[in-house]
């Protein structure tokens, strides 16, 4: 059962291409004629491969944020505060490294794949961090991934979460980063996931911002500050082109209306993605941490 926790009053592998197509005919979840409003998250769990599509980013990117959250000093007895916990994962390694899963918030704008989080006695709590709070100091570690990328003001929100950290508290802060698609030679891949990048941008989405660290906390003040880096290879057929395939096929109606690739590209695309033969370099990963002054 999921529970609103002691915050709640301050608020709310290999898979052919067939097998995906098959599923974006099926689906019929997603706004026929919409291409994206600022501030949108179209990305939502509504689309039945939603589930997949995280848990395929859970497997190739949590080693770059328990790297992060290791090199920030997470220690047991630490308050932990999860922002946009998707389908659990980190929150769950958050819980056994502190040693109580009470110690651990998770929140997501929809929590519904969170139910074995509220389970096993972490909290749970619908939250958007634009508009919803937390008191100042509440937490000793904060981790928020591929939430800030999507947000306009995304540079007030850190902000705004940083007042949560108590004094000499860490913020890691991972998201995703467009450039080495710069220098793919394979126009099939690079168009497709450019095209969804820039449909993206429609909504105030910003897939540059992230090369940028760890410029946004040394503004904020931080200390002690680190980041690091990956660029996972997209091999087709394994789990991260299975990622970008399904990401694809979440938005495929919505880059068709804003006219920024064809349907027998995307497809194109997609048997790329399904075929073992296919190698090149996906957008990359940048983690920054650092600690609130005391």
């Amino acid at each position: 059962m999921l529970t609103h926790s002691r915050f709640s009053h301050i608020g709310s592998y290999a898979a052919d291409a067939v097998t995906v197509l098959t599923m974006h005919l099926e689906a019929g979840s997603e706004a026929p004629a919409a291409t994206g409003q600022r501030d949108e998250y179209v990305l939502t769990k509504d689309w039945p491969g939603e589930h997949e599509r995280l848990c395929l980013l859970e497997e190739t990117v949590d080693a770059l944020s328990i790297t992060a959250l290791r090199a920030a000093g997470l220690s047991p007895g630490s308050r932990c505060l999860e922002i946009g916990a998707g389908s659990g994962s980190i929150a769950s390694w958050l819980a056994r490294e502190a040693g109580d899963p009470t110690l651990v918030t998770a929140t997501d704008i929809d929590t519904r794949l969170l139910g074995p989080l509220a389970d096993a006695g972490i909290q749970v709590l619908q939250h958007n961090v634009v508009t919803d709070g937390f008191p100042a100091g509440s937490f000793d570690i904060i981790h928020i991934r591929a939430v800030l990328e999507h947000i306009t003001h995304r540079e007030h929100v850190l902000d705004r979460i940083s007042s949560w950290l108590a004094p000499g508290g860490c913020l890691v802060v991972v998201d995703c980063a467009s450039f080495p698609l710069t220098s793919s030679h394979n126009l099939i891949f690079r168009t497709a996931i450019e095209a969804y990048i820039d449909m993206v941008a429609l909504t105030g989405t910003d897939y540059e911002w992230a090369r940028s660290f760890p410029e946004p906390l040394q503004r904020q003040g931080f200390r002690d500050i680190g980041v690091t880096a990956m660029v996972p290879t997209v091999q087709g057929g394994t789990p991260f082109a299975k990622f970008w395939s399904l990401t694809l096929e979440a938005v495929r109606r919505r880059l068709l209306n804003a006219k920024l690739i064809g349907n027998e590209e995307i497809d194109r695309a997609q048997h790329l993605l399904a075929d073992p033969e296919f190698f090149d370099l996906g957008p990359g990963f940048l983690a920054a941490w650092g600690h609130r002054p005391h």
